[in-house]
């Protein structure tokens, strides 16, 4: 049975709804399962579960340059101001190089205003500097598979899991990967599941998703 059934194509749709809207990001960005704002220093080390991975709070009080360039920086980028949030951070990567997760807010800012070279370089410096940051694996990952590299793809989004096993949105891509991309929908609908029972609300989407697969499956057996 052909995989381009009506779901895939909705899912290919989709995807490239998301990549011609870009900037922000989950709303907009070329992938269905983008981390929508800043990490700070806790969450680069201990990477939190799904869509709330890099959510976590700046350093409250500035107490050097460094930090107060940090801040404005991640404020920015929370708030959409990519290009004020771009050039705090390339700053700060200037005064303070050994932090990993600048590089992995320097990435993001980069993937939203689509310059995704810059934005794999900086993912790749991140890791460098902590190989701990699954925001930074998951996001190269998608820049893979925007390349056609479908195993790179599932490798980066498979170290993002056994970093942070409850990262819900490399559940997501790894599940589309399987689905659409390595024609697997056993492992397809593992993730998919997997991505659901992370949630706090259920993905109507990927419920259909789920069903079709489901559906699918039982037809070949």
């Amino acid at each position: 049975m052909s995989t381009f059934n009506s779901r895939t194509i909705l899912i290919l749709a989709m995807l490239l709804l998301a990549a011609c809207q870009s900037t922000p990001e989950t709303a907009q960005s070329p992938a269905p399962a983008v981390d929508t704002a800043p990490v700070t220093e806790n969450a680069a080390t201990e990477p939190e579960a799904g869509t709330e991975t890099s959510t976590a709070e700046p350093v409250p009080e500035p107490v050097d340059f460094y930090q107060q360039f940090y801040i404005e920086a991640v404020a920015s980028l929370k708030n959409g101001d990519t290009e004020q949030a771009l050039e705090l951070l390339i700053q700060v990567s200037t005064d303070a190089p050994d932090k990993p997760y600048i590089f992995t807010n320097l990435g993001l800012a980069y993937f939203k205003l689509e310059k995704l070279d810059l934005a794999e370089a900086a993912f790749q410096e991140a890791i460098i500097r902590s190989n701990k940051d699954a925001v930074a694996y998951n996001h190269l990952g998608i820049l893979q598979r925007f390349k056609g590299q479908f195993e790179e793809a599932r490798n980066q989004y498979q170290r993002a899991i056994r970093i942070d096993s409850d990262y819900a949105l490399a559940h997501l891509n790894l599940g589309i990967l399987f689905d659409l991309y390595l024609q697997d929908l056993k492992l397809a609908l593992q993730h998919y599941q997997r991505y659901q029972a992370l949630l706090d609300k259920e993905d109507s989407q990927v419920a259909g998703w789920i069903a079709d697969i489901q559906r699918r499956l039982k037809s070949t057996t």
